[in-house]
């Protein structure tokens, strides 16, 4: 929503739409200069610093971390939505891809399965049945 003066009214989004929000502008690439990626498409109006400065800012701390991790040797992962009903979805099309004879699926697959694990939607028994059919 938006003022007569186009700046947008702050503290109407709630927090699920502000993730939201932050999935479509890191996923879309919206954030990020057409001619020049390495830096944020910024102004100086109320949107950027109320609402993308924010995203951006915490999109590139995590986009550093990854850099260092993977300078020190350590394997990075890609990004990983933190919704369990995206990462099932997408650990489904994974597997049945898998089972349509793509190799090169296991380390995301695994990923995913880590998550969901972490975020208790996998059972301990269910995330060792997944690794076993992984391995067949």
């Amino acid at each position: 929503m938006l003022t007569a003066k186009g700046k947008p009214v702050l503290g109407l989004a709630t927090e699920e739409d502000m993730g939201n929000y932050e999935e479509i502008m890191v996923n879309s690439g919206t954030m990020r200069r057409r001619n020049d990626p390495e830096k944020p498409a910024a102004n100086n109006g109320c949107k950027w610093q109320n609402i993308r400065k924010p995203i951006w800012d915490k999109y590139e701390k995590k986009t550093k971390q990854k850099a260092k991790r993977k300078k020190k040797g350590q394997k990075g992962s890609g990004f990983l939505p933190s919704d369990p009903n995206a990462l099932c979805e997408r650990l489904e099309l994974l597997m049945a891809s898998k089972q349509a004879g793509n190799i090169g699926l296991r380390n995301e697959i695994v990923s995913i399965c880590d998550e969901l694990l972490r975020q208790k939607i996998l059972s301990r028994d269910a995330y060792k049945n997944l690794m076993l059919a992984l391995n067949k």
